[in-house]
This record gives C-alpha cells, structure tokens and sequence, in this order.
C-alpha cells in the first residue's frame, strides 16, 4: 500500500509539472491518464484492504492475498464473470471457490 501511495504522489507532481508548464495536451492527457489509474489503484487497495464500516456491507467473500501478505475483502463490483472470478486490489484474479488469491 505504501508503494502505491507513494507512485500516486509522483504520478500527481508529474501531472503538476506537466500542467504548471503548459506542456502539449498530448502530454497533460497522458500525464492525467496515469494519474487517474493510479488513483484507482490506491483506491481498490484501500477499499480492499481496509474498507469503512459502510463498504463492509459490500463484501462478498474475504480471501488471503500472498502478494499483499494480508486478507483482503472482495465486492460484488471486483466480480470479473458470471463463473465467480473476481479482480484482487493487487491485481491479481481470485476465483470465488477458492482459498486464496493470486
């Protein structure tokens, strides 16, 4: 979580830079593209690693994450088909039946 937070940080003072300089919008829609999927990671990763009160409503299941080390928490909205596999916050596929992910 740390690494991601930390990839946020420098992902965002580059699209500062990039926007403060008035660099081609090419650049800045690049710059924002991974700024936006950078926040979503962190997000997901929060979401699945430490969830609020009201998220936890959301959970399906709970899995152990070998990448993570840790549990985390799995929603419906993870759900990657109607055969029960679902998106880990580290990336990975975790399937509904199973024990763990990654």
């Amino acid at each position: 979580m740390e690494d991601a937070i930390d990839t946020l940080l420098t992902t965002w003072r580059h699209y500062d830079d990039v926007t403060r300089r008035r660099a081609a919008h090419p650049i800045r829609a690049a710059a924002r593209g991974r700024l936006d999927t950078e926040r979503m990671r962190v997000y997901r990763l929060r979401r699945g690693l430490h969830p609020e009160a009201r998220e936890l409503e959301e959970v399906v299941f709970s899995s152990s994450c070998p990448s993570l080390g840790t549990p985390v928490f799995l929603r419906h909205t993870d759900m990657l088909d109607t055969a029960g596999s679902f998106a880990c916050p580290c990336g990975a596929v975790v399937n509904g039946d199973s024990d763990g992910a990654g």
